[in-house]
């Protein structure tokens, strides 16, 4: 008997006792599977880890670390409606341990927002950014890094719901943070700059945002992947005139412009903010040509409009959007009407006329209104031989379009025969005359 316990004994010495695995063991090896990219043994070894956890005696701080990791997980996989519960857990658990707002909690409500973001539950995002913004204040403890990134995040939340006061004031806390911050590149900080002078033009302070731009401008330069200088400030010249601040749109303009010619690129979509903005300023709301040349009186802002349309016009190819010639045709003829350059604003609008041929055939409607327009010049500026010439072409047009014996005709038909009476073409305003009479 004795010699059978000893045997007994030594046969248990010699093979080791299985240990159960432990929850440090689940989670040591889920975390090397997930540095060597196998995640489908991480989140096996995560769930065993929980498990256990789930089963400690709270509060135990191995439940947030396994939430957490399992959280992580999911968000680095892309599966954010999986990972968004888990931390929502872990801050959960967190709060139970801790008893309140203490910097531990800092990072499971950074990873809750992010997630929470890209799932698109924004409610959700904003709570765990103002947590986070509440404890980061409360204890001075968050990295500066980490920080002003949750204040811009913060800021993108109120942006998202239309809340662009409280946006604006979360947006400079995150460039006040940032400018303590030591992580962020160059190019990163030129961006969040960017994006608070973005809302100061909106809603906030233009000269301010103008100010940052510029600073912007100085960062991305310093960046060897700071990108185009022009294109940046080209884009904010276009917001803060699309915002009534011309002055400042202008100065970020002609700033882009220079920035643009340094780096070789394609000038027209600077050159056609800046004709915006000098468009803007010499419009008189009416296209009526008759009527702007009426009011005809030298002003410098009009040779400056004048100089900016030209570029544009001097820029189009057979790739240009009709649309932008045709705009740029129009105020062209309008600003030499203002100018009272009768025979400089009948060019463009003649080039004008043939483009809406062009694009609506040349008895549409478009066609006959700008040809109206055309002859209203004449008249007004008293060239009666170019306003019949035209009105004979409008009346042609009008038969393709109507037939020769529409009562429509009979508007233009008059004007002819008023035309005809005084260049003194007595044979042909009579022929007129007695065609009125006998198509009324």
């Amino acid at each position: 008997m004795r010699f059978l316990r000893l045997l007994i004994l030594t046969l248990m010495l010699a093979f080791p006792v299985v240990a159960q695995p432990t929850w440090e063991s689940h989670t040591r090896t889920g975390e090397y599977a997930f540095a060597v990219g196998d995640a489908d043994r991480a989140e096996q070894e995560f769930r065993a880890a929980l498990t256990i956890a789930q089963k400690l005696p709270p509060p135990d701080q191995r439940l947030e670390t396994s939430l957490g990791n399992l959280a992580r997980l999911y968000e680095h996989e892309g599966r954010f409606t999986e990972a968004l519960p888990m931390y929502q857990l872990q801050v959960a658990a967190a709060d139970y341990r801790l008893g309140g707002d203490e910097p531990e909690l800092l990072q499971p409500l950074i990873g809750l927002s992010r997630v929470a973001m890209q799932s698109g539950d924004i409610p959700a995002a904003e709570d765990a950014l103002r947590r986070y913004r509440a404890v980061a204040e409360a204890s001075d403890a968050a990295d500066p890094d980490q920080r002003w990134i949750a204040l811009a995040m913060l800021a993108r939340t109120c942006t998202l719901q239309e809340r662009d006061d409280e946006a604006i004031e979360f947006q400079r806390e995150a460039i006040a943070v940032l400018d303590q911050a030591h992580g962020p590149t160059e190019l990163e900080r030129a961006t969040a700059l960017e994006s608070l002078a973005q809302m100061e033009l909106l809603h906030g302070n233009a000269d301010a945002a103008e100010a940052m731009l510029v600073r912007a401008a100085d960062l991305r330069a310093t960046d060897e992947e700071g990108g185009s200088i022009a294109i940046m400030l080209t884009a904010a010249a276009g917001t803060a005139f699309g915002a009534g601040e011309l002055d400042v749109a202008q100065r970020l303009g002609e700033k882009a412009l220079e920035a643009a010619t340094d780096e070789g690129q394609d000038l027209l979509p600077i050159n056609s903010v800046l004709a915006d903005i000098a468009w803007m300023r010499v419009r008189r709301g009416t296209d009526n040509l008759g009527d702007l040349f009426l009011g005809a009186s030298p002003d410098p802002e009009l040779d400056t409009a004048y100089d900016r349309l030209m570029k544009i016009h001097g820029a189009v190819d057979g790739q240009t959007d009709a649309s932008v010639i045709r705009t740029n045709l129009s105020r062209l003829a309008q600003v030499a009407a203002l100018r009272g350059e009768v025979e400089d604003c009948a060019h463009w609008q003649r080039l004008f006329v043939k483009l809406e041929i062009e694009l609506n055939g040349a008895d549409s409607s478009a066609v006959m209104a700008a040809q109206e327009n055309l002859i209203g010049l004449f008249t007004v500026a008293d060239h009666p031989d170019q306003a019949l010439t035209a009105n004979a072409w409008l009346i042609a047009a009008q038969e393709k379009a109507w037939g020769e014996s529409s009562l429509r005709l009979v508007p233009a038909l008059e004007r002819q025969l008023e035309l005809l009476t005084k260049v003194g073409l007595k044979k042909q305003a009579k022929a007129m005359k007695k065609r009125l009479k006998k198509l009324k």
